[in-house]
């Protein structure tokens, strides 16, 4: 009897481990994943795993965000960054492979510090966080990005989030939902066989090269090529030019460089129109108590009309608004003291566009309106309005500094959602197509392309203020970070906005679709923790020890009733 259990047992057991065996050899051939989480975490865009399908060399990153002694929050976007990655590699049939590196591990002093520098210039900047050790919290700190290499070219992405205006929860979400898209965009970026190349229009009283530093280092840092072009001497067409960026022109331009713009879009150029339609200058406070904001004639307005939009030439006034400095006599002593300023609107994206959804709030100077129009062919989508209570001032308008302290009247600001920034998708038909004259042949000619009366795919996007791309200067002249408001000490969000303006017009393979994830992290309530502590304590320990328990009464039960005698 026991010799034929035995050997019925020896069967069953034998037969488990072939099937084990046999699966395992299958599992080698066929491969299938199943994402059951609510949000798809764990299921990458079409875009990116196209882009991961076709890479045709190996892709390295290296990961600093590491550490045992890690806050609870951290340690859970570090476990998302694994996951991600893990996908990746799958996706890529191994092409892409990942480590992650403690920078603390290095033991020596110096080393670790040379290190961090070249962390920082390479674009990663460091967080200091609060850890917890044997002898209380101490500040830590860490580098929560990663670097990119392929190809012998490197691209660096910033992997922790910091936005004050989201909180550290949603700083956190945010992170993790914008992962995809950074890494998949550092990939494209790194194994393009040619750097897409990006022109800032000169020659028009544009701003220098100190008022654009943030600006120019961001695009840098992102593996951009920049140049500078001057119509009048340089070769637009057949050029290489993938973005052409007016920013702040203050002379109008003439009707031959309007032609070689519009030729330019008709040819799939991409253009970010960054404009001030008036005259006026925080700045001239310094020479008389008010100023004169009035119109400034750029000479573009039939160009940006024909393709869907009418700038203004008014002032929008916001109660919503960033703030400046007044001296006021306190004790005889004249301090500078902040009051709302309504001609600096701050504006939050109100919808879900990738280039600027859960954006930080993006600080404008100055601005007008834009008017959105009906034009076949094109799509127009709205990126930046201003709050519900808002006011749009005809110029030209006289402004007196000492009017920023008096309480504004909200029944003046009596309109709403007013657009400042306008992306315009679609086929473009160009101003010139009855206007095609021999001047504008022999132009052509000289840049040795064929007239062209319609664009296809076209993208641009228009904004009402050539300021946000400008950084402020301290006091020694040195450039601030861009976005950086030197009296509200508040770091806005212009230059993630520009760079997406950028991103998503270069962008014809739709990465950036991928910013529109919804990665929800679930912490653990700690509160509830502590109060439900000895409650979760006994269901842990004592359920397990219940199972086991109830399992061996059940198993001996029946084995002393099949092998009782």
């Amino acid at each position: 009897m026991s010799n034929l259990y035995f050997i019925r047992s020896l069967k069953i057991l034998t037969a488990s481990l072939l099937g084990v065996i046999i699966l395992n050899i299958l599992s080698s051939f066929f491969y299938q994943r199943f994402d059951l989480t609510e949000e798809k975490r764990y299921t990458l865009s079409n875009s990116t795993k196209k882009l991961l399908k076709n890479l045709e060399q190996p892709v390295e990153i290296e990961v600093y965000l590491e550490g045992n002694d890690l806050p609870a929050g951290i340690k859970v976007l570090r476990n998302g960054t694994r996951e991600l990655l893990q996908e990746f590699r799958t996706a890529s049939n191994g092409n892409v492979s990942f480590h992650f590196l403690d920078i603390n591990k290095i033991k020596d002093p110096k080393q670790r510090e040379n290190f961090q520098i070249e962390l920082v210039k390479k674009g990663l900047r460091p967080t200091n966080l609060e850890v917890k050790s044997q002898n209380g919290y101490t500040e830590r700190l860490v580098f929560p990005g990663a670097i990119l290499k392929a190809n012998g070219r490197e691209a660096s992405i910033q992997i922790l989030e910091n936005q004050f205006s989201v909180g550290a929860q949603g700083s956190l979400n945010n992170s993790i939902n914008f992962l995809e898209y950074k890494v998949a965009n550092g990939i494209q970026k790194i194994i393009r066989k040619q750097t897409p190349k990006i022109a800032f229009l000169q020659g028009h009283g544009e701003p220098g090269l100190e008022q654009l530093q943030g600006f120019l280092e961001a695009l840098s840092a992102q593996n951009f090529v920049l140049d500078k072009i001057e119509l009048d001497k340089d070769k637009l067409l057949n050029s290489a030019i993938d973005i052409l960026i007016v920013d702040k022109p203050t002379s109008a331009l003439n009707d031959y460089e309007k032609f070689l713009i519009d030729q330019y879009i008709m040819n799939g150029g991409k253009t970010l129109w960054l404009l001030d339609n008036i005259i006026c200058d925080l700045d001239s406070f310094k020479l008389a108590p008010s100023i004169y904001a009035v119109p400034r004639d750029l000479n573009i307005d039939d160009l940006l009309f024909r393709y869907g939009v009418r700038m203004e030439h008014n002032l929008v006034l916001d109660l919503y608004c960033n703030q400046i400095p007044i001296l006021e006599s306190i004790g005889g002593n004249p301090q500078p003291k902040l009051f709302p300023w309504v001609f600096f609107p701050i504006s939050i994206s109100k919808n879900n566009h990738p280039i600027v959804k859960n954006l930080d709030p993006v600080a404008f100077k100055f601005c007008s309106s834009i008017d959105t129009l009906n034009n076949p062919g094109v799509k127009k989508t709205v990126l930046l309005s201003t709050s519900d209570y808002t006011r749009m001032q005809q110029t030209p308008y006289q402004i007196f500094l000492e009017g920023a302290k008096q309480k504004p009247n909200p029944y003046f600001f009596n309109q709403r959602n007013v657009p400042l920034a306008v992306l315009l998708e679609g086929d473009f038909s160009s101003l010139y197509k009855n206007q095609f004259t021999t001047d504008f042949q022999k132009l052509l000619a000289l840049q040795q392309v064929s007239y062209k009366a319609q664009s296809k795919n076209g993208k641009m996007i228009i904004v009402a203020d050539g300021d946000i791309a400008l950084n402020e200067l301290d006091a020694n002249n040195v450039p601030l970070a861009l976005g950086y408001d030197k009296y509200s000490k508040q770091l806005f969000a212009n230059k993630d906005f520009l760079l997406n303006c950028v991103e998503y017009l270069i962008d014809d393979n739709n990465l950036i679709d991928a910013r529109n994830r919804e990665v929800k992290m679930r912490l653990l309530d700690k509160s509830k923790i502590l109060s439900d502590k000895g409650l979760w304590q006994i269901i842990t320990l004592g359920v397990p020890l219940l199972l086991m328990f109830t399992f061996g009464v059940i198993y001996n039960k029946r084995r002393k009733k099949r092998y009782g005698i």
